[in-house]
Parts: structure tokens; sequence; C-alpha cells
């Protein structure tokens, strides 16, 4: 298989505080040439091709992680409409989702297939840990629930019946 190897830039090689400017200019839309113009300014020298080729791939990444930032607030958007949520599960789907992805992208990405394969099983077990572990405190829930329920509803019902009677046509209707 024919993979492409990790990119090295020049500008990777620039001091840390030059780069983060240049990471800053390339968001804010500056041209290549002020941006060369800036670098050269530090005592660094950069050819305009480097620079393009830095700033697409800069802009990609900002891209993919605005996209799955996105996504994440739509997925916590949703499952906080719904009280006492596990968020583990929309977490795993983004997880997945992501991973999915980088799968899809195999010849294009630098993690290599085997950290790849490790973070698919990795995720595969927490699935799995995560569906063991509802499966097992499901019973324990519903049956705690059962027994609140008879306590409190007998208790209506023994104390104030009418109130009963309220609150089980209103479950009722609500039902419907």
């Amino acid at each position: 298989m024919s993979r492409k190897k990790r990119r090295h830039y020049a500008i990777n090689r620039l001091p840390e505080e030059v780069r983060q400017t240049v990471d800053e200019m390339v968001k804010t839309d500056f041209t290549y040439r002020e941006i060369s113009d800036y670098i050269k300014s530090s005592g660094n020298e950069v050819s305009l091709s480097a620079i393009q080729r830095y700033s697409a791939n800069l802009m990609e990444s900002v891209e993919e992680l605005k996209i799955s930032q996105e996504n994440f607030s739509a997925i916590m958007k949703e499952a906080g409409k719904y009280d006492n949520i596990d968020f583990t599960e929309p977490v795993i789907r983004l997880l997945c989702g992501q991973l999915l992805t980088k799968i899809s992208r195999l010849s294009e990405t630098e993690i290599e297939p085997q950290e790849l394969l490790k973070h698919t099983i990795a995720l595969i077990r927490a699935v799995a840990y995560k569906q063991n572990s509802d499966f097992r405190n499901t019973p324990l829930f519903d049956t705690a629930s059962r027994e609140f329920d008879n306590m409190i509803f007998g208790a209506i019902y023994d104390e104030k019946p009418e109130l009963y009677k309220e609150i089980k046509d209103f479950i009722k209707s609500k039902m419907q």
C-alpha cells in the first residue's frame, strides 16, 4: 500500500513565536507576500510556494476542526434536550464518525494503519463496555424505579385519593 509520508514544512523549522504568528496571519487572510515579508523581518526566509503549501494544509486542518466542533455542538445540543442522558453515547458516535473519516482517507492521512487499528479496537472496546454496563445496570434501575413509584403512588393513594385520581388521569392524557 502506498502511503504519503508525514509532511515537513519549512515553516515548522521557524522559531515557535514566529510560526505562531504565521499561523494567525494565515487564518486572518494575509497574503503570502505579507507573510513572507514578516518571516524575512524576523531574520528567516521561506519561499512563497512553501508558505502556500503550509497555508493550504493549515486551513484544511482548521476546517476539519471547525466541522468536528460543529458536529460535537449539535450532538450535545440534541442530547441536552433529554434529562439524565448518558453523554458517552453522543461522544462515542462522534468518535466513530471521526474514525470512519480517517479510515476512508487512510492513503492521505499521516497516521499509521497500526495506530488507526489500535484506536478502532479501543473504541470498539469502549462501546462494548458501555453496552455491557448499560445491560447490567438497567434491571437495577428499573426495579428501583418501580419500587419508588409504588412507594410514592401508594402513599398518595392512601393519604390523598383525589390527588391520586388527578395524577392518574393526567398520566393517561399524556400517554395518548
